[in-house]
């Protein structure tokens, strides 16, 4: 599933993050092996789709993307 950044992700906020994600990323959602890493505040996403690496998002930063 493709998903748009709806706004600016911070590494404070994230700090799992490598880099800051800026609003209207495009990202996918990852629904392979998360090991219980991801909280119920967010979705496992990756920037290539069913690939890892994987990264958690919160959901409140999140919206399904239609072209």
């Amino acid at each position: 599933m493709k998903l748009i950044v709806t706004r600016k992700v911070t590494i404070k906020e994230c700090w799992w993050l490598d880099d800051n994600i800026p609003a209207g990323t495009i990202v996918y959602r990852y629904d392979g092996c998360t090991y219980g890493c991801c909280t119920d505040n967010g979705i496992a996403c990756s920037f290539e789709d069913g690939k890892t690496p994987f990264f958690e998002l919160p959901l409140n930063a999140l919206m399904n993307y239609n072209e």
